[in-house]
């Protein structure tokens, strides 16, 4: 296939299937003057990219021409379509268009429909918090992958620490091999030594549930001394919302089934919801829905070049909301 399109929240994981793909394809010595990444803000990015791939690539080896966070998994305009079904179908052998985004390519655009007939599709999701054995998988992978011995105690310390951040999974499990070497690690060195950034995150939407506006703003301030991406705080807080919002529509609704509402809601362990109906129990649907516009419109602003200076706003206002 001469396109591949990589999409998905996980931005960590795209990023090494871009790396691990530049590796394959890409000669050691010409790679650089191979490897052509447009940028979204071009005008011009698709023509130029249109160009780029219909060309040779330069010395040995292939070509990889790159357009991250492209309109084109969107709707196009007809010239591009047409210049599309010019291209497409001509693209030099030894030549990729890689097409990357954290957005789901939208299938009802004809543009999409005419390039995947040309493309490779993978998709690199943000494993949800709950889904714990998704995520004891992913950094057994991960440490497998680094040559990192960890004990099943370790594997759940590093867990509850990270979370879903399969970046800071990574490179705590880097820093972690560089600690034992060849040993084996076990759960008290994880906790010495990796920073529990996951608990900040779900402690934060609690504080912002209960409406606790100074708890609130201090494990915000935490996370963000810890580096970590608004985005993904974001995302987190989203995630929260939207179980509690779910889980108190259907109770609302008058559903009695317990096992209906946790398939509903999508939660891999039934058990949780017990918990969970502890949570909402003094919270009110509408404070939930005014909520998750709220993140919406958070989401947005950020991804539309919003500061993260904006976070402590929103903060205040899913506090008091």
């Amino acid at each position: 296939m001469p396109v591949y399109i990589y999409w998905g929240e996980d931005d960590f994981l795209l990023s090494k299937a871009v790396d691990a793909l530049r590796a394959q394809h890409l000669d050691r010595e010409w790679g650089l003057l191979n490897y052509i990444q447009i940028a979204p803000a071009d005008k011009d990015n698709i023509a130029n990219a249109l160009v780029e791939i219909a060309t040779a690539p330069l010395g040995e080896g292939g070509k990889i021409v790159h357009l991250p966070q492209s309109s084109l998994l969107g709707a196009c305009p007809p010239e591009v379509i047409e210049e599309l079904e010019k291209t497409l179908p001509h693209i030099p052998e030894n030549n990729i268009l890689l097409i990357t985004s954290t957005k789901k390519p939208d299938e009802r655009n004809r543009s999409v429909k005419l390039i995947l007939q040309y493309a490779q599709l993978k998709t690199f999701p943000l494993i949800p918090q709950w889904e714990s054995t998704k995520i004891v998988s992913q950094v057994k992978l991960f440490a497998s992958s680094l040559g990192v011995k960890l004990t099943n105690d370790a594997v759940a310390a590093l867990v509850e620490a990270v979370g879903n951040n399969s970046r800071q999974a990574w490179n705590e499990l880097e820093k972690l091999k560089l600690y034992a070497q060849d040993a084996a690690i076990g759960a008290e060195i994880v906790r010495q030594l990796v920073v529990n950034t996951s608990s900040s995150s779900l402690e934060l939407a609690a504080a912002c549930r209960i409406g606790d506006t100074t708890l609130a703003l201090k494990q915000l301030d935490r996370l963000l001394a810890l580096n970590e991406p608004p985005l993904r705080i974001v995302a987190t807080l989203a995630t929260c919302f939207r179980i509690w919002l779910s889980v108190k529509a259907c109770i609302e609704a008058g559903w009695k089934d317990d096992a209906a509402i946790a398939l509903f809601v999508e939660l891999k362990n039934p058990k949780r919801l017990f918990f969970i109906k502890q949570e909402i129990r003094a919270v009110s649907l509408t404070k939930l829905k005014k909520a998750m516009a709220i993140l919406l419109e958070l989401e947005v602003l950020l991804k539309s070049g919003g500061s993260a200076e904006n976070l402590a706003t929103y903060i205040i206002k899913l506090c008091t909301v």
